[in-house]
C-alpha cells in the first residue's frame, strides 16, 4: 500500500493500479467563508488526482470540499462517492445518482477500489463522522479523520494489530491534542504512527515533532509525512 499526504486529513492511497482518496482539500472555501489562513496549496491537480474512489469521513469543508468536490465527481464519472452520513447526503444533494454513492456505516465493511473499508467510531461535532480502517490484503490502516479523545477509540478491537494509523494531532475544533493522539497511540500499539491534520492553516496548526518522538520513546515508529511525497508503511 502506498500513501500520499495531501494536506490536513487528505491522503491517497495506492495499491494494485487503483486509487483511492480521502478528504481531499483542493479550494479555499475555508479562508473565504471561515477566516483561516491557508498555510500551503494542495499539492496535486484534479488531472492527478485519477480516483477510482473518493471517500469522506465527514461533512466539514476541509474534508467535504463543497467546491473541489462536484468538480473531482465531474471530471471522474466512474469514480464512487463513499461517505458518513452527512456526507452521503452531499453527495446525492449535489446530484449525484445513488448507484454512484456509498454510504458508509460504522462496523459494516465495504470495498472501495479494490480496498477494504470499516468505518469506526468518532467523535466529533459532525455526529455522523466516522474513522476509516483501510486495508490491501496485507496491511490495515487506521485514519482517524476528525475525532476527539475516546475510549470507544482505544478499546475498539477493530483497530488493534495494525501496521499504521494516521492520526489528528492538532487540538482544536474537534480534534485530539498530540498528546491525546500518542496516548491513543499507546493504546492501539500499531507499527508505525503517522500525525496528520496540522500544517494547512496559520489558526489550526501544531508541530509534530513532540509527537513523532514521543511515539519513539514509547518504541513505536513514527515520522512526519511530507507533502506529495508517498510513503509505505
Amino acid at each position: 500500500m502506498k500513501i500520499t499526504w495531501l494536506t490536513q486529513g487528505g491522503f491517497l492511497f495506492e495499491h494494485c493500479g487503483k486509487r483511492l482518496l480521502v478528504d481531499p482539500y483542493m479550494s479555499d472555501i475555508v479562508e473565504r467563508k471561515e477566516g483561516l489562513t491557508r498555510l500551503v496549496k494542495f499539492p496535486l491537480t484534479l488531472a492527478e488526482l485519477k480516483p477510482n474512489a473518493l471517500l469522506c469521513t465527514h461533512n466539514h469543508m476541509d474534508h467535504f470540499d463543497y467546491e473541489a468536490v462536484p468538480q473531482i465527481a465531474a471530471a471522474y464519472p466512474a469514480c464512487v462517492l463513499a461517505g458518513s452520513l452527512n456526507a452521503y447526503r452531499h453527495f446525492l444533494e449535489l446530484g449525484n445518482a445513488e448507484t454512484r454513492c456509498q454510504l458508509l456505516k460504522i462496523g459494516e465493511q465495504n470495498t472501495l477500489a479494490g480496498f477494504t473499508v470499516l468505518p469506526v467510531f468518532a467523535k466529533h461535532s459532525d455526529k455522523e463522522a466516522v474513522g476509516v480502517v483501510i486495508g490491501d490484503g496485507g496491511q490495515k490502516v487506521y485514519l482517524s479523520g476528525d475525532t476527539l479523545f475516546d475510549e470507544q477509540i482505544t478499546g475498539n478491537p477493530a483497530l488493534k494489530q495494525l501496521d499504521g494509523i494516521l492520526i489528528c494531532i492538532n487540538g482544536k475544533l474537534g480534534n485530539m491534542t498530540w498528546e491525546e493522539a500518542v496516548q491513543t497511540v499507546i493504546a492501539l500499539q500499531p507499527k508505525t504512527a503517522v500525525p496528520m491534520h496540522y500544517g494547512l492553516f496559520a489558526e489550526n496548526t501544531v508541530d509534530p515533532q513532540p509527537f513523532v518522538d514521543a511515539c519513539h520513546a514509547a518504541g513505536i515508529n513514527s515520522f512526519a509525512p511530507h507533502l506529495a511525497v508517498p510513503f509505505t508503511l
